[in-house]
């Protein structure tokens, strides 16, 4: 990969975070239900990391509702459809299949995807990253990813109004100084947001043909009907959480995605003897909450879960259209963390099924430091004044060691992807001393992935305690990372990070 590629790739991956620690399944979950631990990003500038999704067309589009705003003064407007959308915009323009672009990747085919891009350029580098390219940059670029259906966003109906969009990205290396808008409708039982950027030389004929050209988009309603939809948000941690079911292959399947993680169950049993359940957990120390969602029979109406010491929390399930699953339903409930008992009641008030969630909390202990020599896990807490850190210890596995334990974990045959595991059992966290001079080595990720820099302990405490990234310039601190660090008579005399793909 030259550093082009490396480049144009960082762009594409830029707010992906890391991939969530893997947690043992309960046994009745490893039986019956195939687990998928998946990476959930945001959209940095508008390059949007998304999933390809199947192709949408041919449906008859709906009319625009409102008289498109003149186009460059004097220029030649064409009209041309992708994936379900219509736009007119000036023939002098490019109209981008994302998909040939590379903007979706080669994931499964799954919303969220980007399904539409204009530039005045065609697809390159220079579209996916202006400000690291010896190219002409673009003046500009819109893009239109669709989402899974938010019925909660049906008020926001086409047409839409682009507002200011402030992500931090005006101080990115590929967006240097860039203006952002952005905007999010549902129509046609589909949910879109655009993004629009415009590069500090834009014209003001551009800014008015790409707005022209915004307000022209009609859509078409997907001939497969509904393929994925939001069925429930929430908050927990401090974080804003969704659950979103999506029709696949094998039927449903059901991901929880939050601002920094999430995690993903499908294959699940038509006739299961217990519930099929998965939990996240968001938050840190007294902020910690478990989110717990999974699947239940048609049958099953509530869903009640027990621990020791808190009030029982009760849902009523979720309704899954018919069009994604015919037989299962789901729920999600927002827990303290810890072990859970799960119950699922019928229209009779009688418990239909059971089922077990969570864990044994994390307990923290001042004098469990470690041994003298390179440790790799994560760093939950940074104290800065008190010169240390609250670090979880696990393990880092690759070859057959990685297939071996991904195997036992997730119940799947193969191999385990990119070659690399994690294993996490032990729940505790220790606290240890940094030195005085403790030396933090970030990646460069607009030079991925081999290249690190000195980072600032106070932006790293940040984006560790935030969950977040923290740019500081063209530099990122990631907030959701993996970690080495170098125990030397007993304190952390080093902090490295380790690239996860």
């Amino acid at each position: 990969m030259n550093d082009l590629e490396r480049d144009l790739r960082n762009v594409l991956d830029e707010d992906a975070r890391r991939v969530p620690t893997p947690t043992s399944a309960p046994e009745g979950l490893r039986r019956s239900v195939r687990r998928r631990q998946a990476v959930f990003g945001g959209v940095v500038g508008l390059s949007a990391l998304a999933i390809v999704a199947g192709i949408v067309a041919g449906a008859t589009l709906l009319p625009i509702e409102s008289e498109p705003r003149p186009g460059v003064e004097g220029g030649e407007l064409k009209t041309g459809t992708l994936n379900g959308i219509m736009i007119t915009y000036p023939t002098a323009w490019h109209l981008i299949d994302p998909d040939a672009a590379g903007f979706n990747g080669a994931g499964p085919s799954t919303l969220p995807r980007v399904v539409l891009g204009l530039s005045p350029q065609p697809a390159s580098s220079a579209i996916a990253c202006p400000g690291l390219t010896d190219g002409e940059p673009p003046t500009f670029l819109m893009t239109v990813q669709e989402e899974p259906l938010d019925v909660d966003a049906r008020s926001v109906t086409w047409p839409a109004s682009l507002e200011p969009m402030n992500q931090g990205t005006s101080g990115s290396g590929c967006y240097p100084d860039w203006e952002f808008l952005r905007a999010r409708w549902t129509i046609a039982d589909r949910t879109f947001e655009a993004r629009v950027g415009f590069a500090p030389d834009a014209s003001d004929d551009d800014r008015d043909a790409v707005f022209a050209a915004f307000a022209s988009m009609a859509f078409a309603a997907s001939p497969d009907g509904i393929t994925s939809v939001v069925l429930a948000t929430g908050s927990a941690g401090g974080q804003e959480w969704s659950l979103i079911a999506t029709r696949e292959d094998d039927g449903l399947g059901l991901t929880l995605q939050g601002e920094s993680s999430g995690t993903g169950i499908g294959a699940f049993d038509r006739a299961p003897q217990g519930l099929q359940v998965g939990s996240n957990a968001f938050g840190t120390g007294a902020d910690r909450e478990l989110v717990i969602f999974g699947a239940v029979p048609s049958g099953v109406l509530r869903v009640e879960a027990s621990s020791a010491g808190s009030p029982v929390v009760s849902v009523d399930v979720l309704d899954v259209p018919t069009k994604i699953d015919p037989d299962l339903n789901s729920f999600a409930l927002v827990v303290p963390p810890g072990r859970v008992d799960l119950r699922g009641f019928d229209e009779a008030g009688d418990v239909v099924v059971r089922g077990t969630a969570g864990a044994e909390e994390p307990s923290t202990s001042a004098g469990s430091a470690l041994e003298d020599g390179r440790h790799f896990g994560y760093v939950r807490s940074v104290d800065v004044d008190g010169g240390a850190i609250e670090f979880d210890l696990a393990y880092f596995l690759s070859g057959e060691e990685a297939n071996q334990a991904y195997q036992e974990a997730t119940g799947d045959s193969g191999p385990v992807p990119n070659d690399q595991f994690v294993v996490n059992d032990n729940p505790m966290l220790r606290t240890l001393t940094l030195a005085p001079d403790v030396r933090l080595r970030l990646l460069d990720w607009n030079n991925c992935c081999d290249t690190f820099f000195d980072g600032d302990l106070a932006l790293f405490a940040e984006a560790i305690g935030e969950h977040v990234d923290v740019t500081d310039a063209d530099l990122i601190y990631r907030g959701q990372s993996q970690w080495w660090i170098t125990v030397e008579n007993g304190v952390v005399t080093e902090i490295e990070e380790q690239y996860s793909p």
